[in-house]
């Protein structure tokens, strides 16, 4: 009896020694599911004395892009993963890659520059509702059937000698001078509406959206398995606003901007949309005002005038009754003024909400004078 004992604790021990001598069980990557850990798994490797493990804390840099960094330096053998949830890398690697892959995260992982944008957007109009005062600063017209072709042609063949010519149609030019005389003398010489004027911030190469209009709602009806399904989508409609900012080393600021102007109905429950758009991109230094036109917007009313009685009787009213179409074109424009921003702007903006805030007291009547 005792010598089968001993016989199976020697068997044992040599099976465990053959497995710990196996080469370790290699896991695929797998992209990670909504249900498993967002954790990249990596090749286990054997233990070797070449090779080391390091974990690293990211603050800024999302642990994926800094992933996909690290692996192109990676040497055979070598390998990072990532976790999303607590953006942190592990790396194993030759001590002297870990130090060399530690300077580069030094290096990359720095506090991302922002931009912040500020923007105007008007509906341009016509000086004094006169609509055969035309101006190059862009266009607003009534137009009614049966009116005079030869009114389009001398709108646009007028220029403005105070605020110079602009070119037809979707145009983005970069504003010299101050962007408050700008607006004065446009005022003055055709008027405008301010639609909004929104702040806006974002980070370096990172997209930014501004969206001043609403959203259209319909049905999509779609067939699966267990039966069919109603589901409501959305378009957006009005005036949207979407840039991407690059600040270069020299302190300018590229700008890709995408205008687009949009207006939409259902049609047995069928969105119709129609949409202007244009793309562009803008090298600016850090405040400089770019100005984007063209984006037209039309009106439609109808307006209906009679005799009173007569033009409400069945049939023969009509002979006593006017219906008038009116279609009323406005030029949107947009005003974009890029900062980059830095401790500098960052005290310009408290210094002007301060003194906003200083005045805003000074206007409001003080609460014991009224009760006096």
């Amino acid at each position: 009896m005792k010598n089968r004992v001993l016989l199976g604790v020697v068997l044992f021990s040599i099976l465990c020694s053959a497995a710990i001598s196996q080469r370790s069980l290699f896991v695929p990557f797998r992209e990670p599911s909504d249900n498993q850990p967002r954790v990249q798994q990596v090749e286990i490797q054997p233990a070797d004395a070449n090779f080391s493990m390091q974990t690293f804390w990211l603050n800024y840099v999302s642990a994926k892009e800094m992933s996909d960094t690290i692996k192109q330096i990676l040497a055979q053998g070598e390998g990072v993963s990532y976790n999303i949830e607590t953006n942190s890398l592990v790396v194993r690697a030759s001590a002297k890659n870990i130090d060399r892959i530690s300077k580069i995260i030094q290096k990359l992982d720095k506090p991302p520059l922002q931009v912040n944008v500020e923007a105007k957007i008007l509906e341009l109009k016509s000086g004094n509702g006169d609509t055969s005062n035309p101006s190059s600063m862009g266009f607003s017209w009534k137009y009614v059937r049966n009116s005079n072709p030869n009114d389009f042609a001398q709108f646009f063949a007028t220029t403005s000698p105070t605020l110079g010519a602009i070119s037809q149609g979707l145009y983005a030019q970069i504003l010299s001078g101050n962007v408050s005389a700008y607006l004065q003398a446009l005022e003055k010489k055709i008027g405008y509406d301010f639609i909004a004027a929104p702040w806006i911030s974002t980070l370096n190469h990172k997209e930014a959206e501004i969206l001043i209009g609403g959203k259209l709602g319909y049905q999509n009806l779609y067939t699966t398995t267990t039966g069919t399904l109603q589901e409501v989508q959305y378009i957006d409609v009005g005036t949207k606003l979407k840039f991407i900012p690059h600040i270069t080393d020299d302190g300018y600021i590229k700008m890709e901007i995408y205008p687009s102007l949009s207006d939409g109905f259902l049609v047995n429950g069928i969105p119709q949309t129609t949409v202007t758009e244009t793309k562009n991109q803008v090298l600016v230094k850090d405040g400089q005002t770019i100005v984007i036109g063209g984006l037209t917007k039309t009106y439609k009313n109808e307006t209906v005038v009679g005799v009173p009685l007569l033009s409400g009787i069945p049939f023969i009213g009509t002979f006593f009754r006017k219906k008038d179409i009116i279609s009323e074109k406005r030029d949107l424009m947009v005003l974009i003024t890029p900062h980059i921003v830095t401790a500098q702007f960052l005290n310009e903006m408290k210094e002007k909400a301060d003194a906003l805030q200083s005045k805003q007291k000074i206007t409001e009547p003080n609460s014991l004078d009224l009760i006096r």
